[in-house]
């Protein structure tokens, strides 16, 4: 009988081998956050938000990379923007994928002349606490 051979990524293997923790982590961690959306990129975006938004009952928006012109299409954006959005991550380091992010969301909103407002982020994989305040990340 094979036995499977474990891969592992170190930051990222909580979100994708335990997915149920931190849907829960983030239900408790959200319960008192006024939001309609969450909103992320990359890899652990695509697997982490959308899981999040249905177990929370709220719209998602994942972002593509500029360079990713891959066969899935070329929609930049993918989801639905409502108007208090969460930008979720493993974590902020240099602040790039974020300002990445908040660039192409305000960009969205300001050419379909959408009303919306960043009210924090969720920091998943955070262990020095998960929710930060606009201008605390």
């Amino acid at each position: 009988m094979m036995t499977a051979l474990p891969f592992r990524t170190g930051y990222f293997d909580t979100a994708l081998l335990d997915l149920g923790a931190v849907i829960e982590e983030a239900t408790e961690d959200l319960e008192q956050v006024n939001f309609d959306t969450l909103v992320g990129t990359g890899f652990s975006g695509a697997v982490v938000i959308p899981a999040l938004a249905l177990a929370l009952g709220k719209d998602f928006l994942l972002i593509r990379k500029d360079n990713d012109d891959s066969h899935h299409g070329k929609g930049k954006l993918i989801g639905k923007l409502g108007r208090k959005w969460i930008f979720v991550d493993d974590f902020v380091s240099g602040g790039t994928t974020r300002n990445r992010v908040f660039d192409k969301v305000f960009e969205a909103a300001r050419d379909s002349a959408h009303t919306t407002e960043n009210v924090g982020a969720y920091l998943y994989a955070n262990p020095t606490g998960k929710f930060r305040e606009p201008g605390d990340f």
